[in-house]
């Protein structure tokens, strides 16, 4: 009922601010990460002002809220140029299942959550986490909505997407109980992943749900027909096609059932 509502509210937002959605957000971003590298190397301090710092932010410089977006994710060339890349290929994929705008809301609710959690007293290093969960928070949506898509990983391994995704959770799971300040990173991780797991989660419980249900389903007929339960059963001999699985079983139009031996012998 709640995912159904929730689809409802975006499909009426869509229809009043549609419009104004970044199409390829995904490839935006990946572009001004590219961008902000190139610039690093002109001004060494110039990623010290869109790395997220929450001191800085509480001081006023309210712009690395989201900035901290477009930090590049590698001082190596080869790597900033692949993840772009990377970034091209997951945004199209998004983009052909959703939508420009639900793609934008997905972006957009992930930074804000992401940037909400970091307003956490973490301790420092706390930025790099934030790039991270950035980048899992939409990886995962993209492995849970394209989960036997191959990826050649280092451009050589093929792997399904749903296998990255589950790496992807267990680093995550690794840093969170590893961390020292495991309570702070553990609530970070969850706010930060919360777009994900209202996105998801649901779809996954209902599904398990059905599964579950079929499965008893299933084991209830099976255990019907191992009890003798039949499907045909003769009106004038009473035979089953358990007791004479030889015969032949035929509906009249009166919706009688009778078996071929009865039929021959004229008592159907």
């Amino acid at each position: 009922m709640i995912y159904e509502t929730g689809n409802r509210v975006i499909d009426r937002l869509e229809r009043r601010i549609g419009h104004l959605a970044l199409p390829r957000i995904l490839r935006w971003i990946a572009g001004f990460q590219v961008f902000s590298w190139a610039l690093s190397k002109f001004s060494g301090d110039f990623l010290s002002w869109i790395i997220f710092d929450r001191e800085a932010i509480l001081a006023g410089q309210v712009w690395r809220l989201f900035s901290w977006v477009l930090f590049p994710v590698s001082d190596s060339v080869l790597f900033v140029l692949i993840a772009a890349l990377f970034m091209f290929f997951i945004n199209d994929g998004l983009e052909s299942r959703w939508d420009s705008f639900r793609l934008n809301l997905y972006v957009i609710a992930s930074a804000f959550f992401i940037s909400l959690a970091g307003l956490l007293p973490v301790p420092a290093g706390a930025a790099l986490l934030l790039n991270s969960l950035f980048y899992s928070v939409i990886f995962l949506a993209f492995a849970s909505l394209f989960p036997n898509q191959i990826i050649h990983l280092f451009a050589i391994i093929p792997i399904k997407a749903k296998w990255l995704g589950w790496a992807n959770a267990a680093f995550l799971g690794t840093m969170v109980l590893t961390s020292p300040y495991l309570p702070l990173v553990a609530g970070i991780v969850l706010i930060g992943m919360a777009p994900y797991l209202v996105t998801f989660v649901p779809g996954f419980l209902r599904s398990y749900r059905e599964q579950n249900e079929a499965s008893v389903r299933r084991h209830r007929f099976q255990n019907e027909t191992s009890q003798g339960t039949s499907f045909h059963e003769c009106e004038s001999c009473g035979a089953t096609e358990h007791s004479h699985p030889e015969r032949e079983f035929r509906v009249t139009a009166e919706g009688l059932e009778y078996c071929d031996e009865c039929r021959k012998a004229g008592t159907a």
